[in-house]
C-alpha cells in the first residue's frame, strides 16, 4: 500500500486530488437530491412517490434524479477516466515491482539449487528409499524457492517499514510546527534554535523530531513483526482491506 500510495501521488500528482475532489462533490450532490426526492409525495396521499413505484420504475427515476443533480457531466467524466488512467498505473507498477522481486528470489533459488542437492540429497535420497529418489532435487528446489520468496518478502517488509516510519516521521514533525507556526509559539524560541520567520527548509529542528519518532515507529514495526494489535487492527481496518484488495490484483 505505501508502494501504492507513492505510485500514485508520483503518477497523479495535484491533479488526483483535484480529481478526488470533483467526484466526492458530485457524489455529495446526488446523496443531497436523492434524500430530497425520497421526500416528495406529489399527489398528496401522504405515502411517498418512490413507495408506490415498482422496482424498474424507481430505478430509472432514480437514475434520473441523479443525472439531475451531477452539474458538470464532462468534468465527472474526465475525473474518473484520470483515476481510472492513475489506478491502472499504480497496478501496472506494483505489478513491476513484484515481478522484479519475483524473478530476483528465483535466480538466487537457482544458484543454491545445485549447491544443496550436493549438500543434502544424499541424506534425503537414504530416507525416502530408492523407489522415491527421483523426487529429491524437486522437492530439494521447490523448497529453496520457498526460503527465497519468505527472505525476500521479509527484506522487503523491513525496507517498507523503515520508509513507512522516515514518512510518518516526517509528517509529524511538519504538522506540530505547522500549528506550532499557526500559533506564534515559534516566534518565543531563542533566535539561535529557530531562525525568523521560521522556515523549515533552512532548519534541521524538523529532522531532531521526525527522526526520533521514525526510529521509534520503525522499530515498533519490527518488534510486533509488522502486524497491528488490538485496537490499531480495527481502526486501519479499511486500509488493511486495501492491502488485501491491492494484493489480490497484483497477484491474479
Amino acid at each position: 500500500s505505501i508502494a501504492a500510495i507513492e505510485a500514485a501521488l508520483n503518477l497523479g500528482g495535484p491533479d488526483m486530488w483535484d480529481h478526488l475532489t470533483t467526484c466526492y462533490n458530485e457524489v455529495a450532490n446526488v446523496g443531497v437530491a436523492n434524500t430530497a426526492d425520497d421526500q416528495v409525495d406529489m399527489d398528496k396521499n401522504g405515502i411517498m412517490d418512490v413507495k408506490e413505484m415498482g422496482t424498474n420504475e424507481l430505478i430509472n427515476h432514480k437514475a434520473k434524479v441523479a443525472m439531475m443533480s451531477v452539474k458538470e457531466p464532462q468534468k465527472l467524466q474526465q475525473a474518473v477516466l484520470s483515476i481510472m488512467n492513475i489506478y491502472l498505473a499504480v497496478i501496472a507498477t506494483l505489478k513491476f515491482e513484484f515481478a522484479k522481486t519475483v524473478a530476483v528470489c528465483m535466480g538466487v533459488a537457482n544458484m543454491l539449487s545445485l549447491p544443496a542437492c550436493r549438500i543434502f540429497g544424499p541424506l534425503l535420497c537414504a530416507v525416502m528409499g530408492p523407489e522415491l529418489n527421483h523426487w529429491v532435487p524437486a522437492m530439494i528446489d521447490t523448497t529453496i524457492k520457498i526460503i527465497a520468496v519468505w527472505v525476500a518478502t521479509f527484506i522487503q517488509s523491513i525496507i517498507s517499514a523503515f520508509y513507512s516510519g522516515l514518512r510518518g516521521g516526517k509528517l509529524i514533525a511538519e504538522g506540530f510546527f505547522n500549528i506550532c507556526t499557526e500559533r506564534g509559539w515559534m516566534e518565543k524560541f531563542p533566535d539561535f534554535l529557530v531562525t525568523k520567520p521560521f522556515d523549515p527548509d533552512k532548519s534541521y529542528l524538523d529532522e531532531v523530531v521526525s527522526y526520533p519518532i521514525a526510529a521509534a515507529g520503525f522499530y515498533y514495526q519490527f518488534t510486533h513483526g509488522f502486524a497491528l494489535e488490538f485496537p490499531l487492527n480495527l481502526i486501519c481496518l479499511p486500509l488493511t482491506i486495501v492491502e488485501w484488495f491491492l494484493r489480490f490484483q497484483i497477484y491474479t
